[in-house]
């Protein structure tokens, strides 16, 4: 099954080098010069993980109180319509995801939603959103040259030499006020409903939560560089040091960290901690709200962290430094937050020449004796 995968994969990536150089070779366009205003028609391309399109939740924050009345539609990975459905900024959300078929479809449905006056490409350029944005207005586009093979598509592009060293909130942020836009606060988006906070909170009593104040640990993060993710025993011993204390002790992940729960689970047994587990059993919404209802988050660069800033919370980032704060941290709230970074060693070559170990629990207890608990 997973060589048919591969295979499915190489001649799906064939098919669409081979369109893009017959439509290189065939086809003919003029940059456009685009003067942005509140009757505007902008379409943009946020088709990345957790983190990023949470990241890129500012930009349309920033059209929108630049140019009032302006209408954004964004295209986002199916699995990421709830966090732009929870952009009040985000006017229609286009759903992508991948195969010929798929590609054919939303390449309609984005031509029937246009004209737009301007198309802005904000994360995952290549190889499709590329495509669809050719297909519907080439000169029109905007990009940053760092995000994409295929910039010779592209119209318009905003250059940043020191992409590598800057905030992914300004990476994108860039874009839009390439266009004129500015933006008067930017904190990440992610805005639940009185409804949507009734019921989750209605959940989780019902899973035994009550008036405590509550201490969420996010203990991993996606299934690719897991060099990010903090020991097992490291979270345990935390654990343990605040069990005593009238807190609920509550962690959180994805149905991919079901291991780490069963460790910890085994590492705490004896030690008859106290604690929810809502490893692989809740809703992003829901997991926004209980982010939001703690007085306290401890997680490492994961996109949980990211939504633990957008709702408001107070977090403990726990930062590798192959991706360092300084692009992915804590951006514009002041002291609200604590941070945590690996320090990068002078011969410093690949990830795992640093270890997440390093970080110790006493050094987390106290940034978040720091935060009130």
């Amino acid at each position: 099954m997973r060589r048919f995968q591969l295979n499915y994969n190489v001649l799906y990536h064939s098919l669409f080098r081979i369109f893009l150089r017959t439509v290189e070779a065939c086809c003919t366009w003029q940059v456009r010069s685009v003067q942005l205003t509140s009757k505007s028609r902008v379409l943009l391309f946020s088709a990345a993980g957790i983190g990023d399109t949470l990241t890129d939740s500012v930009v349309f924050k920033a059209l929108s109180e630049s140019y009032p009345g302006i209408e954004l539609g964004a295209v986002c990975h199916r699995r990421r319509k709830a966090l732009l459905d929870h952009n009040p900024y985000v006017s229609a959300v286009f759903c992508y995801s991948k195969g010929i078929l798929a590609f054919f479809h939303l390449y309609r449905e984005l031509r029937a939603a246009g004209p737009w006056d301007a198309i802005l490409h904000l994360r995952g350029n290549d190889p499709e959103p590329r495509c669809l944005s050719f297909l519907l207005n080439p000169g029109a586009t905007w990009s940053v040259p760092q995000m994409t093979r295929l910039q010779a598509f592209c119209g318009h592009t905003v250059w940043q030499p020191d992409w590598d060293q800057t905030h992914g909130v300004e990476q994108t942020l860039r874009i839009a006020q390439a266009l004129g836009a500015q933006v008067s606060s930017p904190h990440l988006i992610f805005e639940l409903s009185p409804k949507e906070c009734e019921e989750s909170e209605s959940f989780f009593r019902s899973q035994g939560l009550g008036d405590r104040p509550r201490l969420v640990l996010q203990v991993g993060g996606g299934r690719r560089a897991n060099w990010r993710d903090w020991p097992i025993e490291s979270y345990a011993k935390v654990m343990e040091y605040f069990c005593e204390r009238p807190i609920d002790l509550i962690v959180l992940g994805g149905k991919d960290h079901l291991d780490r729960s069963c460790d910890l689970k085994g590492l705490l047994k004896e030690k008859a901690v106290r604690y929810f587990d809502f490893i692989g059993k809740t809703t992003l919404v829901q997991s926004a709200w209980l982010l939001k209802s703690s007085r306290a988050v401890v997680s490492t660069d994961t996109g949980m962290m990211h939504l633990s800033f957008a709702v408001g919370a107070r977090v403990v980032a726990l930062i590798h430094c192959n991706n360092p704060a300084c692009r992915v941290g804590p951006y514009g709230y002041g002291d609200r937050h604590r941070v945590i970074e690996l320090k990068r060693p002078e011969e410093y070559a690949k990830p795992s020449d640093v270890s997440m170990k390093q970080i110790t629990p006493a050094q987390v207890i106290e940034k978040l004796k720091e935060l009130g608990l």
